[in-house]
């Protein structure tokens, strides 16, 4: 900033003050429109008491709370720009988007938006589950519902803070942020703790009676659908615990097996953030919501880690077009798995190998999120006419798509055991549809890209 020297050339001033107190207030708006970030705009105003004052003009924090999208702050519950900025958006902000959970099998996504609120309702940082229908057939899955469960505002002042977890980082600052489990019905809101934790080698496992199943690393070393931007809040890191059971479960109880387990591995999982409710679960249904019951007996008590998952939603093309390549597949894609309902995984493309596959980010008992569910190519020309012969025997209403790929997917039992990876066939039927015929079953499932939440109309 050239034209405004904040050392003064290093002069001592007397009475007079330097010559930016007498800069005209528009000059700080003139900045922004310049690219002067927001840290550039306070460090220039703490360099002097004249300009300090302009600190918490509201039209600045207003300005700087529309950068997110928020150009109306009256329904937050009566807080100036400058509070919802610092206290809600600059910590929390970096949540918006989608995060995927590891609890054991299942999983779950959660998706943050940024809400403006109305008279019914105050503003805030929402967090929603994505749940589906059990009810969806083979052919045609549903898309997501989008179930609330978490809210960031400023409500509510007369609820109770939640007990807070061990070791957790005292807040040393007074705020008037409160974070509420919304799950249940609205005179049930209470506070919870969101919390971010730090690395963890830990890894689940499954016990049987003289054999153990390693649950897939979620996230593992590399992964595609995991976002390493910067998604995480800004509040203090928590450590996460080293609580293990290797040793317990050698002891456990074989009437009770089989049992899930957490123990150290060899891959390291990224820091996350964690939802702690102490509402026992027969009271609140959030815990069953982002921990739903599992089928066996679990010694792992803590509440399941969120990773961001990354966004990734591509206008889909026409299979027919020449423009058309397997990289048009990548992002989240939503499908059928038989009497285990809708479930979520991540395409990713591979274009050195020409490959597609798809890592579940939910899952099921038999085949769990974090496994890779499977795996397709472009077949070789010589190959087309025996495969689209195929594709038709087995394909009672005759529809043949544009493009047909080739691969494998997994396959197995109740709780991940006699796993077996099986042939199965890809067709692009549309640009954001794709049937896959797994051989094994003798069954074709469906899967459809998401394309982000419906508009409202």
């Amino acid at each position: 900033m050239s034209e405004i020297d904040i050392q003064d050339n290093g002069r001592t001033h007397g009475a007079t003050p330097p010559r930016e107190v007498h800069l005209p207030f528009d000059i700080l708006h003139e900045l922004l429109d310049f690219g002067a970030s927001f840290v550039d705009l306070v460090n220039l105003c703490s360099t002097c008491k004249a300009l300090r004052t302009h600190i918490k003009n509201d039209s600045l924090w207003r300005r700087a709370c529309s950068l997110y999208g928020l150009k109306d702050v009256t329904h937050f519950g009566g807080h100036s720009a400058y509070t919802v900025y610092t206290q809600l958006l600059v910590p929390y902000a970096p949540l918006l988007g989608l995060w995927a959970n590891d609890w054991p099998f299942h999983g779950r996504i959660l998706e943050f938006r940024l809400c403006a609120g109305d008279e019914g309702e105050q503003g805030g940082i929402i967090g929603e589950l994505w749940t589906f229908s059990p009810q969806s057939p083979p052919d045609c899955p549903t898309p997501p519902s989008y179930t609330p469960v978490l809210k960031l505002g400023f409500e509510d002042e007369d609820i109770p803070l939640p007990e807070p977890p061990e070791s957790a980082v005292p807040d040393a600052d007074a705020s008037a942020l409160r974070v509420l489990c919304i799950a249940d019905k609205p005179g049930a809101r209470h506070r919870v703790s969101l919390l971010r934790l730090s690395e963890t080698p830990l890894g689940k496992f499954v016990q049987y009676y003289r054999r153990r199943v390693n649950l897939p690393e979620f996230p593992p070393h590399i992964s595609p659908w995991h976002d390493t931007g910067c998604r995480l809040p800004r509040i203090p890191e928590m450590p996460e615990t080293t609580d293990h059971h290797r040793e317990l479960i050698k002891i456990y109880p074989a009437a009770r097996l089989p049992a899930v387990f957490v123990a150290p591995t060899t891959v390291m999982k990224p820091p996350a953030i964690s939802i702690l409710c102490n509402i026992p679960r027969t009271q609140c249904v959030c815990q069953e919501l982002h921990a739903p019951t599992l089928a066996f007996a679990t010694l792992d008590r803590r509440a399941p880690r969120y990773y961001p998952l990354r966004s990734c939603i591509l206008a889909g093309i026409d299979p027919a077009s020449t423009e058309w390549f397997v990289d048009n597949l990548d992002g989240i894609w939503y499908g059928s798995y038989g009497p285990n309902g809708t479930e979520c995984i991540y395409l990713t493309h591979d274009e050195e190998r020409g490959t597609v596959e798809a890592t579940k980010i939910t899952g099921d008992l038999h085949v769990p999120r974090g496994c890779v569910s499977w795996i397709v190519h472009l077949p070789l020309d010589n190959q087309m006419p025996a495969l689209g012969a195929y594709w038709t025997s087995v394909r009672s209403d005759g529809l043949m798509p544009h493009r047909l790929l080739v691969g494998h997917g997994t396959i197995a039992g109740r709780g991940f055991t006699d796993m077996a990876i099986v042939e199965l066939m890809a067709g692009i039927v549309s640009a954001d549809q794709i049937d896959i015929f797994w051989v094994e079953l003798h069954e074709f499932r469906t899967y459809k890209r998401y394309k982000g939440r419906p508009q409202p109309s």
